[in-house]
């Protein structure tokens, strides 16, 4: 059997795109209230918005938030390094609740030329553990929600774990956490 090159797995939603803000943006219109993303501390934003998350969802899709979300700063870089480097990359992502959520992210990928040998769309709120686990040797994780990395630091074919600097992750101070992309890409 030839040898498989390992992973390097990034998440997508504020991670290599920038969701938060066009995020904010849609709930400020749709809600009247005014909070920026800076004061979210986790992902139940249906009580600070005062809605319901079905609610939060339609609008998502209706607005087309997803396809809205731009480049985050050095992604591409980290994405070019990576495969430089050897590494296969693989994106897990959280849109499985939007009907369209594989060929909008194909497409989002595609428009921003970024090339990536899988891509793996799980529930809100799912296990990308699962996902991780079929996935044979990953080298890197980086993801921006703690319920993923915590279970993924202990599979024996991840060997390094990464969380992304968000409001929503600060209570942790055990993982490595990456301000930027360009830290990472610093690190391979």
């Amino acid at each position: 059997m030839p040898h498989r090159a390992p992973y390097v797995v990034f998440d997508l939603d504020d991670v290599l795109a920038n969701l938060r803000e066009h995020l904010m943006s849609m709930l400020r219109e749709r809600t009247g209230r005014n909070i920026h993303w800076r004061h979210w501390r986790d992902y139940e934003l249906s009580g600070l918005y005062r809605t319901s998350n079905e609610e939060i969802m339609h609008w998502v899709r209706e607005d087309e938030v997803l396809e809205a979300a731009t480049l985050e700063p050095h992604a591409k870089d980290a994405i070019d390094t990576a495969r430089s480097a050897g590494f296969r990359i693989a994106v897990i992502t959280a849109r499985a609740w939007h009907p369209r959520g594989d060929s909008l992210t194909r497409d989002w990928l595609q428009s921003h030329e970024l090339s990536v040998d899988e891509l793996n769309l799980v529930p809100l709120f799912g296990n990308k553990a699962e996902v991780l686990n079929t996935l044979g040797v990953v080298e890197h994780f980086i993801d921006d929600h703690l319920a993923h990395l915590y279970p993924a630091r202990e599979l024996p074919g991840v060997r390094s774990v990464f969380l992304v600097d968000r409001p929503w992750n600060r209570a942790d101070r055990t993982l490595h956490r990456l301000h930027n992309l360009s830290e990472f890409t610093a690190l391979l």
